[in-house]
C-alpha cells in the first residue's frame, strides 16, 4: 500500500490557505519553536502536517488562549505533542503550583528589599509629621497665653483704674469734710 503523497506549500500559499497573513506563520514558528522544513535555497515547505498544527493554532487563538500556554501543549520535555482541540486549556497542577511559589518568592522578596526604605521613609514622615503637629500646639499655646495675658493685663489696668478713681474719690469726700468742718466751726 502506497503511503498518500504530501502536498508542500510555500510560505505565501500556506498563508492563503489558512487566511492569514505570511508574517502571523513565521511569528507562530518562531515563537511556538516550530520546525518547519525548508528547501535547498532555504525557503520555508509546509506540509499538510504543519497546516494541521498552524489550524490547531488557530482555532485556539481565535479562542482567547496565550501563545505561551499553546506552546506549553506543543513542547513537552522537547518533544513535539499534538495540540488540544477547542481550545482545551491543559492547567498542570504542578506547574500552576510552581508558578504561585515563585510569585509568592518574588513579592516577599519585593516587600523584604523595601521594608527598610519604606520604614525609614514612614518614620521621616511621622517625624515630620510630628514636628509639624508639635510646632502647631505651641503656636496656639503662645497665642492663648497672650489672649489670656492681654485679658489680665486689662483686668488688673481696670482694677488700677477703678482704685485709682475710689482712691480720688475718697481724697475728693475726706477734703469735702474737711472744708465742711472748717466752715462750721
Amino acid at each position: 500500500m502506497k503511503e498518500p503523497v504530501q502536498l508542500c506549500y510555500t510560505i505565501s500559499e500556506a498563508a492563503k490557505v489558512m487566511e492569514v497573513e505570511p508574517h502571523v506563520l513565521r511569528y507562530w514558528e518562531e515563537e511556538l519553536g516550530l520546525d518547519i522544513s525548508r528547501n535547498s535555497m532555504g525557503h520555508r515547505i509546509y506540509t499538510d502536517d504543519d497546516l494541521k498544527t498552524f489550524r490547531a493554532i488557530k482555532q485556539l487563538k481565535a479562542n482567547h488562549v496565550a501563545l505561551k500556554e499553546i506552546r506549553q501543549q506543543i513542547v513537552v520535555s522537547g518533544e513535539k505533542t499534538p495540540l488540544k482541540k477547542d481550545g482545551e486549556k491543559e492547567f498542570c497542577g504542578d506547574k500552576m503550583t510552581q508558578f504561585k511559589t515563585i510569585l509568592s518568592n518574588i513579592i516577599k522578596d519585593a516587600i523584604n528589599e523595601n521594608t527598610g526604605e519604606l520604614s525609614s521613609q514612614i518614620s521621616s514622615q511621622v517625624s515630620d509629621d510630628m514636628r509639624k503637629e508639635m510646632d502647631y500646639l505651641a503656636r496656639m499655646q503662645e497665642e492663648e497665653q497672650e489672649a489670656r495675658f492681654k485679658k489680665l493685663d486689662e483686668t488688673i489696668r481696670t482694677l488700677q483704674k477703678a482704685r485709682q478713681e475710689a482712691a480720688i474719690a475718697s481724697m475728693e469726700e475726706k477734703k469735702s469734710k474737711k472744708k465742711k468742718r472748717l466752715f462750721k466751726r
